[in-house]
């Protein structure tokens, strides 16, 4: 697929404007395929694997909320290009105004008793579509970025919890701590460049679940999703990273210290 113009002094702008405050290689991946994901909405609004084309996308962009396939009306999420929606920092005491910026009190912890610490503080917004590809409703959204001594990384996304974004998928662990239960999800992406044709496997395996093809990146690669999720006051969380070192009962745990800050 050719790249327009405007798309790509877009890109170039948006990397330009972020390269001096360091961000992270996670956020330029969300720049980059949510503006692939722009370039394919016009031609792909009408074919029937669109919403999982929009689901996965918004997927490696880290920080999808709970629900990607959601329920009720909303089927998709993807980041917005609005640069005033991004803001990333990494002075912790910087979390109080971020919050503010978003709209919601976290249990966001620095630290994990595992060794991840955070890393990066960011603030982002994604639209809610429906199965047309119309923006329906749009969230703001808080993410820290945690890594540990071996550069490993997760990615912790905190939103206001919704209803419409409810997640209709069986969770594969769960664990309470406090009264709250914390859901764990393993899942497979395979990632590929814009013009790859889904084979009878790959058919086979999406039908079956909990396997998801994005379209945008520049080779085909296959990565292991591990996440937990949860709410409390009011407040949805994830947890998340690809092929992490984590196992599912230490990611629960992780949740657990963060439910019981």
């Amino acid at each position: 697929m050719k790249e327009d113009r405007f798309d790509s002094l877009l890109r170039k702008e948006l990397k330009r404007e972020t390269e001096h405050i360091g961000v992270s290689d996670f956020l330029k991946t969300r720049i980059d395929m949510e503006i692939t994901a722009r370039q394919e909405e016009s031609t792909m609004k009408k074919r029937s694997h669109f919403k999982k084309y929009i689901a996965a996308a918004a997927c490696i962009c880290l920080l999808v909320p709970a629900g990607i396939f959601a329920g009720g009306t909303a089927v998709s999420y993807v980041s917005t290009t609005n640069i005033a929606d991004y803001k990333t920092s990494t002075d912790w005491n910087d979390l109080d105004s971020m919050e503010k910026k978003v709209g919601i009190e976290t249990d966001a912890v620095e630290s994990f008793s595992n060794g991840y610490r955070y890393t990066e503080l960011n603030t982002d917004a994604f639209n809610a579509l429906d199965e047309d590809g119309n923006k329906i409703f749009k969230v703001k959204e808080l993410g820290v970025i945690y890594k540990n001594a071996s550069g490993k990384e997760l990615n912790c996304s905190i939103h206001a919890a919704d209803e419409r974004m409810a997640d209709d998928r069986a969770a594969d662990l769960t664990a309470e701590y406090d009264g709250i239960t914390v859901e764990f999800f393993q899942s497979t992406y395979k990632f590929v460049p814009a013009d790859y044709q889904a084979t009878a496997e790959d058919k086979n395996l999406e039908a079956a679940g909990n396997y998801y093809i994005s379209y945008g990146n520049d080779k085909v690669e296959v990565r292991e999703s591990s996440s937990v999720q949860w709410e409390k006051d009011g407040v949805s969380y994830m947890i998340q990273g690809f092929d992490t070192d984590v196992s599912p009962q230490e990611m629960l745990a992780m949740a657990g210290e963060m439910i019981q800050k």
